[in-house]
């Protein structure tokens, strides 16, 4: 009998074990699955926040799968991840919801930068999901080829031998798919009527773009003057150079092997709390040179003689405004906030002789690739 007892107990105490046993490994398994699912809906995440900034938003609302196929599930290391863009239709961790439904009777219409991106990963079966909110450069969506963000403006067109074209462009010249765009977007009427009067007759078939011609829109979807000063911040942070109160640039304005670049001209850094950022620097791109990527300018900048630049032109600061005379050209858009009383508080531009400004949505995807959409906030969604 206490054989048969002990042995029943031995046998017990090794049937424990091994339960014990097994149920730990499956809990190891059950944990690495886990991880590696988290880690695949951060991979979703991440992927789609890079390629965001390269597409234009509002499209990528309507039709993820401009982003890739790999948007609707994608196998990696045994597992699975898979990514949709929204618009923040509700508010979301501090980040108020998006007017864009209100204003334009749709979810797919942005108005404010921000969408979210929801992330889902699977690994053997476990399942997680990453809900993350990312603020995407307003400027790779802008409402118009020069956008004017003051409430009143100065405007100056000299002959008829100018060209403003929102008609997208891709830089040879050649047509783009896109659709067109507003020459002029202001954000008051008494901006579009300004403009409006003093173009002549002939100069007015000379501004082309979406709608009637002169292509001249109020809009109500342009990013705010504040949002472009943050992002002039961001911008400076990761410029690949930076001049300050340069005068004339005759140079190009590329990157390593003529890719583009973030430039930013600026005052002084002992000039003001932000380095400079805020004080007014005056530049002239004069020549035969060119530019592609992001421009930033803290003051009035010209363009002359032959001097291309393909891509954002952003003017953001102490009295901007933009000139372009002899046969320079810009390929992309511009967007123009004066946030000073210099110039009168006015937000200016001038158009003479040859001077061209096309919009180009393949210059705007070429800058968007030098820039990422910021996360704001991050949530995971689901916890097994």
């Amino acid at each position: 009998m206490l054989a048969l007892l002990l042995a029943g107990f031995l046998l017990l105490l090794g049937s424990a074990l091994l339960t014990i046993a097994t149920s730990e490994r499956q809990i190891g398994l059950n944990d690495r699955g886990a991880t590696q699912a988290l880690y695949l809906a951060e991979a979703a995440v991440e992927r789609a926040r890079r390629l965001l900034p390269g597409l234009p938003v509002n499209d990528v609302l309507s039709n993820n799968l401009l982003l890739g196929e790999w948007v609707t599930g994608t196998s990696i290391a045994f597992g699975t991840h898979r990514a949709v863009v929204t618009n923040n239709v509700i508010s979301i961790g501090g980040v108020q919801q998006d007017r864009g439904t209100a204003v334009c009777g749709t979810t797919t219409c942005d108005t404010d930068g921000f969408v979210v991106i929801t992330g889902t990963g699977s690994y053997q079966g476990a399942f997680r999901v990453i809900r993350a909110v990312v603020e995407v450069p307003p400027i790779l969506n802008p409402p118009g080829l020069l956008t004017i963000l003051n409430a009143d403006v100065d405007p100056l067109f000299e002959g008829e031998s100018f060209l403003v074209s929102g008609f997208d462009r891709n830089v040879d010249g050649s047509t783009g798919p896109a659709a067109a765009r507003p020459a002029f977007a202001l954000v008051t009427s008494e901006a579009t009527s300004a403009i409006q009067a003093i173009l002549t007759p002939g100069q007015q078939t000379r501004v082309l773009g979406a709608g009637a011609t002169p292509s001249i829109e109020t809009v109500s979807n342009a990013p705010s003057s504040d949002s472009l000063q943050r992002l002039k911040l961001r911008l400076a942070r990761q410029a690949d150079r930076v001049f300050i109160n340069p005068g004339t640039i005759s140079q190009n304005l590329l990157g390593d092997d003529a890719a583009g670049q973030v430039t930013v001209i600026k005052g002084d850094p002992s000039a003001d709390l932000n380095q400079g950022l805020d004080t007014a620097a005056d530049a002239t791109l004069e020549g035969t040179g060119h530019g592609s990527g992001v421009l930033v300018v803290t003051g009035q900048l010209a363009l002359r003689g032959s001097y291309r630049f393909d891509g954002i032109v952003i003017l953001v600061g102490d009295g901007s405004r933009l000139t372009l005379e002899g046969n320079a050209a810009i390929f992309g858009s511009v967007l123009i906030a004066n946030r000073t009383a210099r110039n009168s508080g006015r937000a200016g531009f001038t158009m003479k002789e040859g001077a061209q400004l096309h919009f180009s949505q393949e210059a705007l995807r070429g800058a968007g690739r030098l820039l990422s959409a910021t996360l704001r906030v991050w949530q995971e969604m689901i916890d097994d």
